[in-house]
Order: structure tokens, then C-alpha cells, then sequence
């Protein structure tokens, strides 16, 4: 069993930098590492993103983050890994469960003409959504919706009911027709939980500038 291998704080804020740089808006503005480890070593990184997919991890005491890797390869073999915006996982004890932003006004969803539905979401994961129907309304099995996060374009998302509780409220588990539009999710709660966590976003060290 391979050794597992902790990123430190200024690691981690060297990467909140190149990532926060790229931007949110398309995998094609990625910021990444150029990788020269030598044939060998590189043939073998072609090899592993060829037949799974590369993360790179941040364990915390409360949070994990795997960053998504993409290996290109240009013309002379040079071999760059593009990071992409994090899945953000907190731990529980020895439960371990997608962070849940908790929206401190809803956001509505959307018909395809950009009025707004009758559901609004409560709270956001990169793969689900806490949805209120309304107290007299029950939600509904599947919806399909757009999402507008604010200051960005709507997506659209394709949702399945997993939990029905009370008060109108629906724990759902959400399909992107993009992979783009999992990353501008996964990248504005990246953003809030920066923001909300400020304690793990250190000062960028000058050597690392």
C-alpha cells in the first residue's frame, strides 16, 4: 500500500493561487505543473491518466480536497497537469460526505425561458441540492431545471429526489449536461468555502510567488 502524501498549507496556497487564476470558466483556462521527470517516469504518468483519473489531495482535520488532474501532452512529449476546481469532502468522525454550502439567500430555479419555478435551493453540493417546494407543495420526483449561481449564466441540471422531508424540503442528487457546468459548481464553492474558512488560506510565502 502506497504511502499517502499530505499537502502542506503553503502548498495548498500555492495551488489556491494557480487555481483561482484560471478561473472558473472553461477546462481550456486551466493552470497547471509542467512535469520533466524523464521518460520513464513520464511514460508512466501517460499510462495511469490513460486508465484512471489523477487527483491530487489536501487532507485537513475537518475537510479534504481532491483536485482533479489533467495530463496534456504536446508535440515533444512535454508533459503538463492541469488542476481543475476541487471537490471539498468534511469529515465526521468516520464519516466522510460531500460539503453541503448552506445559501444564505435561496437561489431560484429556473424554467428554460428564465422565469422562475416554484423550487428554489437551500443548500449546494458539487453533486446534490437541498430543494424547498413550498409547505404545500410536494417536491417532485425529477426536475429539469436551470441553475443560476449568482453573478455567472444559468446551467442546466438534471435532478433525481433521494430524500423527502418535511416542510416541503427534498435532498436531491444532480446530473450536469456539461462537464464545464460540474466545474463552475465545484469552483463557486471552492470560492464560498474560502470565504468561510479563511484559516485555510495562509498568506502566500515570497518564495513561492
Amino acid at each position: 500500500m502506497t504511502e499517502e502524501t499530505v499537502l502542506t498549507r503553503d502548498e495548498l496556497a500555492y495551488i489556491n493561487r494557480l487555481v483561482n487564476r484560471a478561473g472558473p470558466d472553461t477546462a481550456a483556462s486551466r493552470t497547471g505543473f509542467r512535469i520533466d521527470g524523464g521518460p520513464q517516469p513520464n511514460e508512466l504518468l501517460v499510462r495511469l491518466a490513460s486508465q484512471t483519473e489523477l487527483s491530487l489531495q489536501a487532507k485537513f482535520p475537518d475537510f479534504t480536497m481532491s483536485f482533479p488532474l489533467q495530463l496534456k501532452e504536446d508535440e515533444f512529449h512535454n508533459l503538463d497537469l492541469q488542476l481543475a476546481p476541487p471537490l471539498i469532502y468534511e469529515e465526521h468522525g468516520s464519516v466522510t460526505r460531500a460539503w453541503r454550502l448552506q445559501l444564505e439567500e435561496p437561489l431560484a430555479l429556473l424554467t428554460s425561458d428564465g422565469s422562475e419555478s416554484s423550487l428554489s435551493v437551500q443548500e449546494l453540493s458539487s453533486h446534490g441540492l437541498l430543494v424547498n417546494a413550498g409547505k404545500h407543495r410536494k417536491p417532485p420526483k425529477h426536475f429539469h431545471l436551470c441553475l443560476a449561481l449568482p453573478d455567472d449564466a444559468p446551467l442546466e441540471i438534471e435532478a433525481s429526489r433521494v430524500r423527502e422531508m418535511k416542510g416541503g424540503l427534498a435532498a436531491y442528487e444532480v446530473e450536469f449536461a456539461k462537464e464545464q457546468d460540474a466545474e463552475r459548481i465545484r469552483a463557486f464553492l471552492y470560492q464560498q468555502h474560502q470565504r468561510l474558512h479563511p484559516e485555510l488560506q495562509p498568506e502566500l510565502p515570497v518564495d513561492l510567488v
